[in-house]
């Protein structure tokens, strides 16, 4: 073969791999949305989200069941896993998984580290108060150490 063939056949199977990957990853990128996007829009109806939002209403049993909430609206969730060691109440969330209009059938759930009431590390020095950016600003006693 020669260099001229060589090169050809070598761009085109270039072309061939680019375009498969592009193919296979457009199609598994989930969007990050709130809560109120699902509410004011059925545009998500269907579609892989990643649903962000504080952690409310949390029932832990033969299936997780919870609401996110951001600072206008909720959305319910489904888990069907195990739940994370970090998962609790007022913790920030990332649900990911198929929304059906109403509730997000979640394929996995990611839990922010050190973020929200429950999981601050020992010496944090902000307190959460629950609001839509999470902290007051004021200091809080670090840990002894």
């Amino acid at each position: 073969m020669n260099r001229k063939t060589k090169a050809v056949v070598g761009g085109v199977g270039i072309v061939v791999l680019l375009a498969i990957l592009a193919s296979t990853t457009m199609g598994a990128t989930a969007e990050f949305v709130s809560p109120t996007d699902l509410e004011e829009t059925d545009a998500y109806d269907g579609d892989l989200i990643k649903l962000e939002g504080r952690v409310v209403n949390l029932q832990d049993g033969d299936r997780i069941t919870f609401d996110v909430a951001d600072a206008n609206h909720t959305k319910a969730v489904v888990y069907e896993g195990e739940m994370p060691e970090t998962m609790s109440k007022g913790r920030l969330v990332v649900a990911e998984g198929q929304f059906d209009g109403e509730t997000v059938h979640a394929e996995s759930l990611t839990v922010r580290a050190h973020e929200g009431e429950g999981g601050a590390p020992e010496g944090h020095n902000k307190s959460y108060n629950g609001t839509k950016d999470g902290y007051n600003g004021t200091d809080v006693p670090s840990a002894p150490s």
